[in-house]
């Protein structure tokens, strides 16, 4: 019976893709040259903290030093304990109390094996991002149940594809946008699929899914050229050149685009499906329907849609960049200069492209759910038809 379920030959075929794809990316090389030094857990036996003083600008944060001592609970040194300052400063600010478990950095004689230098190298937040995660996914199954359990299928590959998938054909010197799209084909794909079943509905989600996203690339890409976005205003752009390999070029000016297209996936899939979903309910509902009023009634249905998920993709870009717009604010430049800003531009690109991209996805939703729904009602008016004759026959 289970072979027979076109659900499990999609979770196979998806997760011989994510065993390839983390296979061929080269993050399993990750970490396999000796490094400089180690990065432990450890647990704070005790914390002298005499030298610290409040930061007068920041609330809540300290500067100065402490005295540490503490056991080192993981690698070759577990057991040991050791003493060392930790020195706190704005940008290099984790307070240490006692009883905590967190991490520190050992630089190792690598010929003796004795322990030379000692420093925190962050908070250990591992355990709680598990729970965290495990919070999710409970309440996503006890809620969702199998509809849940597809949906965190579908997560899981997703994550996969953008992380062992994208992201090394981008280090290796491919096209972002072009390697986006690929990614935002086959998440879309599989996590339509997986959710709704393969079906009429769930192609006609997937087309006005994968127009929107396109779109939205195509927009960024020639808003950026336009506008002289050269990729350098973005986030990071200076680290990535100097930590990639000097035989690697990375297209920096389409990660805007690629960035586009991947945030935008999800709320333009969510308006794709919803639209599509509709259309077909409303075809059950009233099968004398034609192709045009069932159009009419998937932009309608669409129109409400669109407002609502256009300022969600608009406040999800604010948001992520809350605090570049707080800084805008605090130069309190004059509207000449303002609007001519690298960074405004970026946030207007992001947010407006991904916005037009989803609002482009609704009458390619709409035309496609409407055709392949009255589609729909022929081969199964066909089948009934079948099925009738067949059973008159059986009867005869």
């Amino acid at each position: 019976m289970i072979l027979r379920s076109r659900r499990f030959w999609l979770c196979s075929i998806g997760l011989l893709f994510c065993v390839i794809a983390i296979l061929s990316s080269g993050f399993a090389q990750l970490g396999a040259e000796e490094p400089h030094f180690l990065v432990q857990r450890a647990r704070v036996l005790a914390v002298d903290d005499l030298r610290l003083s409040p930061d007068p600008y920041v609330q809540g944060l300290y500067l100065g030093r402490q005295t540490l001592e503490v056991e080192i609970l993981s690698g070759e040194h577990a057991g040991q304990r050791v003493r060392f300052e930790n020195t706190l400063s704005r940008f290099f600010n984790f307070p240490a109390t006692e009883g905590q478990e967190l991490l520190i950095s050992i630089m190792p004689d690598f010929v003796t094996g004795e322990i030379n230098h000692v420093d925190v190298f962050g908070q250990s937040r591992s355990t709680f991002l598990y729970v965290l995660i495990g919070l999710f996914l409970l309440i996503l199954l006890v809620i969702g149940r199998k509809k849940g359990l597809y949906s965190a299928i579908s997560l899981a590959f997703t994550l996969v594809t953008i992380v062992f998938f994208l992201i090394p054909f981008i280090l290796r010197g491919h096209s972002p946008v072009l390697f986006a799209v690929i990614a935002a084909t086959l998440t879309t794909m599989f996590s339509i699929f997986m959710v709704s079943d393969i079906s009429l509905k769930s192609v006609a989600a997937i087309g006005g899914t994968l127009a929107g996203v396109v779109s939205a690339g195509v927009i960024s890409v020639f808003a950026g050229r336009f506008s002289h976005i050269s990729g350098m205003q973005l986030s990071y752009a200076e680290e990535i050149i100097t930590q990639s390999p000097p035989d690697v070029y990375i297209q920096l000016p389409e990660l805007l685009s690629a960035g586009i297209i991947i945030a935008a996936l999800g709320a333009v899939m969510d308006v794709s499906m919803s639209i599509a979903s509709s259309v077909f309910e409303v075809k059950q509902a009233n099968p004398k329907m034609n192709a045009k009023k069932l159009y009419r009634s998937g932009m309608r249905i669409g129109g409400d849609i669109m407002g609502t998920m256009s300022n969600t993709l608009i406040l999800a870009f604010a948001g992520t960049s809350i605090t570049a717009i707080v800084l805008i604010a605090l130069f309190q430049l004059p509207y000449m200069q303002l609007i001519n800003l690298d960074l405004l531009a970026i946030e207007v690109i992001q947010g407006l492209a991904a916005s037009i991209g989803l609002i482009l996805a609704v009458p390619v939703t709409a035309v496609l759910a409407a055709m392949l729904a009255s589609r729909n009602k022929i081969s199964v008016f066909l089948k009934d038809k079948v099925r009738v004759i067949e059973q008159e026959k059986m009867g005869g």
